[in-house]
């Protein structure tokens, strides 16, 4: 490999990128593709990554490549779910945690003493 390096530059190539080959284009992993997936995964969230491959006459592997790497989604409890917070849930939890703040300024330690928690077993 590096021999056929060095012999290509002693030739007189001056650049290091790769020259553009023949080969077969990537014509699944699209924007349409993509965003066909996440509505299917927003209208089902049980939906499993087969289904989808055959809906979209798309490999397995492909539409597992689009759910995990470029959506970002994750299986939880059989449900497909977004791996990181949307700005939606964030203004929702920082809305809950300035309540309770408040909350516990107002009422101090006795707001905590009415945090029940409980086993769900």
């Amino acid at each position: 490999m590096v021999r056929r390096w060095c012999r290509t530059f002693s030739d007189g190539r001056q650049q290091v990128e790769d020259i553009p080959r023949a080969g077969r284009t990537r014509t699944a992993t699209t924007d349409a593709n993509v965003g066909k997936v996440d509505d299917m995964i927003r209208a089902n969230r049980r939906i499993i990554i087969d289904e989808v491959a055959e809906e979209l006459g798309i490999s397995h592997e492909r539409a597992q490549n689009i759910i995990h790497d470029i959506l970002r989604y994750r299986k939880v409890s059989a449900r497909w779910v977004p791996l990181q917070l949307t700005s939606t849930h964030q203004e929702q939890r920082m809305a809950v945690s300035l309540e309770h703040l408040v909350r516990y300024h107002e009422d101090g330690n006795d707001f905590l003493f009415r945090i029940m928690t409980g086993d769900e077993t």
